[in-house]
Order: C-alpha cells, then structure tokens, then sequence
C-alpha cells in the first residue's frame, strides 16, 4: 500500500486548521518559512501573525505583519490583510492613531475591500465615532451585499445612532432591518446574537433569549454566546443557577474564553464564594490580549483576595459576603 505524503509547510497549516489542530498552525508556517520556496513565504507571514496574535504574542505578531507589509513585491490582498490585523492590533493596544494610518493604508491599496470598511467601521464604533462607523459599514455592504457580518453590524451600529439621537422612527426601521438580516442570514449567528444583544438593551428579555438560542442552533461551538445568554438570564429574572450553567457550558466548549471565566468569577463573588473567584480570575489573567484587560482581570483578584482576607481575620463566614 502506497503511503500518502504528510503535508508540509503551508499546505500543512490550512490542514490543521481545517482539522482544529491549532497548535500546529505556527509550526507548520515556520517550516514553510525555513525550507519552502518564496512562493509562499507571505502567506505563511500572514498566518503566524495571525495566530501569534490570537494567542496574545503581540511583538511576534507585529514582526511578522511588518515583514509582509514592508515587502514591495508582496501580494496585494496579502499586504492588505496584514494592514487590517496590524490596524486592530494597535487598537488593542490602545493606539487608534496608528490603527487607523493602517486602515487608512489598506484602503489606498485596494479601496474595492469590504474588508478594509468593516473592520474600520468596528473600530470607528469603539473610538464612539457612530457617523464615520456607518459611513464604513455602508461602503462595506455596498461592496459585497452578501457579507452578513458587515450587513449586521450596520444594523446594530444604526441602532445605536438611533437610541442616542432618540429617533424612534429610524429604531423601528432598524428592528425591521435586524429582521431581514435574519432571513437573507438565516445562518449566520451573529445576526441573532446582535439582534438579542438590542432586544436585551430594550427589556424584551423573552424574545433576546429565543434569539440567544437560535443563535446557538446556528454555531453551537461558540462559547461567547452561552455567556451573553447566562448574562441575559442574570439581567432578566436574577436566575444565577441558570447563568452558571450557561456560562459552565461555555468553558467547557472553550478552555479560553476569557469572557466566560471573567464572568463566572465576577458572579461567584457576588455569591460569596471569593476563593472560586480567585481560582477564575486566575484562569482568565493568562488569556487576557491587551495590558488594560490584565489590570482589569487583576484588579477584580486582588479585591477577591482582600475579602476572603478580611473574611478570615474577622471569623465571618464566606457564604455571608455577598449576594444570597
């Protein structure tokens, strides 16, 4: 029997991406990058950074989008991939100044990108620039009617214009406009999780979570939506033993999910069990991707900590501090 030849370099990487064998990806595009041919040298640049990224390796990351970036013969939809993932990297690290000469960049150099819009509009929405954050979202739907992502988050950020400036008018379009992504979408799970997220902000609790679960339908790999359904049931009728349960199921689909442990733990200090908080807040610290949500995330120990210290010192049990 003849043996199939093991995959190298950067055919081996998409192979272990397809397979969710994630742990070989950035070796595999070392191996490309050490003993392939040029052909594919950017593309393996690419998706290290990528990954180096994901995993909150900022200086590896940005080594390899600038290698890419300051290429004069790189491919262009290469180049401007790397400029998009190095614009919200600096906006991670709190330089929107930076982020957005790379957005900036990335659209000279291919102006026809729905991707350069929608990831511009995303951090034009967090700076709270909502006009200039629609005027991208628009351009990116313009682009490709097709790309849920970029329709959704039009609707959402319509959304928030229309509830600051009070337009009543314009949120029901919205709502409407939430309704027609679901159907033109019906597969896509963040059109029912930002359209949960609106009902949620307006107290139609009962129709937010039917969404919540229809979005779970849809992707029910994905951890962050358990977590805003767990935080739904909390907002909703103060059900904590649901919450956890939701929020339990998320960390078991997702060891990394630093929102679910987040989470979890602010909840168990609510309750008084300050010990259980540490233990997650402890597990969230590593996953943390910027300086501001480590000092956060240690923040939220430490007063854990101070009570249980307190706790102690005083002979109070901890099951008394807290929330019943």
């Amino acid at each position: 029997m003849v043996s199939v030849p093991t995959q190298r370099g950067v055919a081996r990487a998409k192979q272990a991406f397809a397979l969710q064998n994630y742990d070989d990806i950035i070796p595999a595009c070392t191996e490309e990058l050490k003993f392939g041919d040029d052909s594919h040298k950017d593309e393996a640049l690419v998706l290290r950074a990528t990954f180096h990224l994901l995993l909150g390796d900022h200086a590896s990351a940005f080594k390899d989008f600038e290698k890419v970036i300051d290429n004069e013969n790189a491919n262009i939809k290469l180049c401007v991939n790397a400029l998009i993932k190095r614009a919200s990297l600096h906006m991670q690290l709190e330089d929107p100044e930076k982020s957005l000469q790379d957005f900036d960049s990335a659209a000279n150099m291919d102006d026809n990108n729905s991707d350069v819009y929608h990831h511009r509009g995303q951090v034009l929405l967090l700076m709270e620039k909502v006009d200039e954050a629609i005027s991208d979202f628009n351009k990116a739907v313009s682009i490709n009617p097709n790309f849920p992502i970029a329709y959704v988050q039009k609707c959402y950020t319509d959304y928030r214009h229309a509830f600051t400036t009070r337009d009543m008018e314009k949120m029901q379009e919205v709502m409407r406009a939430f309704q027609s992504a679901i159907e033109r979408f019906p597969k896509c799970s963040e059109c029912y999780t930002l359209f949960a997220q609106v009902l949620s902000d307006q107290q139609e609790y009962e129709k937010a979570d039917k969404y919540f679960k229809k979005a779970i339908e849809v992707d029910p790999e994905n951890a962050t939506v358990f977590v805003h359904r767990g935080l739904l049931h909390l907002q909703w009728n103060g059900d904590v033993p649901k919450a956890i349960e939701l929020i339990s199921q998320a960390l078991e689909l997702d060891k990394k999910c630093e929102f679910g442990y987040e989470t979890l733990g602010t909840i168990e200090v609510q309750r008084g069990n300050l010990r259980r908080a540490v233990e997650l807040f402890d597990k969230a610290i590593p996953l943390s991707k910027t300086e501001l949500e480590m000092s956060h995330l240690f923040s939220l120990r430490d007063a854990a900590v101070a009570q249980a210290t307190v706790a102690d010192r005083m002979g109070i049990p901890l099951a008394n501090i807290g929330l019943p």
